[in-house]
């Protein structure tokens, strides 16, 4: 019984340090998570930005992926704006004037999602040029107030 005991107990530690490690890797902070999620957003638009300029062909599968992963991403770097989190030991891009204006931040952010979400439903090249233009005006409303310039 004894021993049992003793086995569970290892088990548990060891699974609880596998799960703090783990956690503790994927969850650094909120400036290096929501820069990890512009990060991704910035390879997503990459992507279809390369279809725009005719460097890659129109692949509706591609649009897809990318839209999809844009959206997921601005859709979790909301949560990576938590209060306190204005400046760090990372620098970061984001202007003070997210905090005072959360509720405007929080809706920019939703239009970029749903523009992402249109996006992804594009199927024809003839309809990816408008999409595109609409989801980059909302990344852009969203910069011009609440990103500062990398200098």
């Amino acid at each position: 019984m004894y021993s049992r005991l003793v086995s569970s107990s290892r088990t548990a530690v060891i699974g609880l340090v596998a799960v703090i490690g783990v956690t503790g890797a994927a969850f650094a902070g909120p400036i290096e998570d929501r820069q990890a999620n512009m990060k991704n957003v910035g390879k997503a638009m990459g992507a279809l930005a390369a279809i725009a300029k005719k460097e890659a062909p129109f692949d509706a599968g591609v649009v897809k992926t990318n839209a999809t992963t844009l959206a997921d991403n601005v859709k979790e770097a909301k949560a990576h704006f938590p209060d306190g989190s204005a400046s760090g030991d990372k620098e970061t891009w984001a202007k003070a004037e997210i905090w005072q204006n959360k509720a405007d931040f929080v809706a920019k952010a939703d239009k970029s999602v749903e523009a992402a979400m249109q996006m992804a439903s594009v199927t024809e090249e003839a309809n990816f040029g408008a999409a595109l233009g609409a989801l980059g005006a909302t990344c852009k409303a969203c910069h011009e107030d609440y990103r500062r310039p990398k200098q």
